[in-house]
């Protein structure tokens, strides 16, 4: 819009100057992003098929399933502490030791996995 008014003189040339470091700093930009967006697709791309190409072994399936396991029995036990006995039934409270400081990507990992895995599926259909 700025490039429009270059008939302007003495202004013209200034207001175009100035226009076209703000376009090529802007497309700077966007090329930036439109690279990280590519890296994200095809990382996306890559997870979905080790997943799919593992979908049909039986080994790696009760080996995630057990990894998993310990993860989604801790979060559960969590909710039920916090969202129900804490509310209603003290006495029924399971107080679940906090994950080890070491490994407290883990719940979020698994999480971060299992959505995933439910949002590929989806996806599909």
């Amino acid at each position: 819009m700025l490039a429009a008014l270059g008939f302007i003189p003495l202004l013209g040339p200034i207001i175009q100057g100035i226009s076209g470091i703000f376009t090529g700093y802007f497309s700077t930009k966007t090329a930036a992003i439109q690279a990280g967006a590519q890296v994200a697709i095809s990382e996306t791309q890559a997870a979905t098929t080790i997943i799919q190409a593992t979908a049909d072994d039986i080994c790696l399936r009760i080996l995630r399933d057990a990894a998993i396991l310990p993860v989604v029995v801790w979060s559960a036990l969590i909710g039920w502490d916090t969202i129900i006995a804490e509310n209603s039934w003290n006495v029924y409270m399971w107080h679940v030791a906090k994950y080890p400081d070491a490994i407290s990507y883990l719940p979020y990992a698994v999480l971060v996995f299992l959505f995933g895995n439910i949002g590929i599926n989806m996806w599909k259909r």
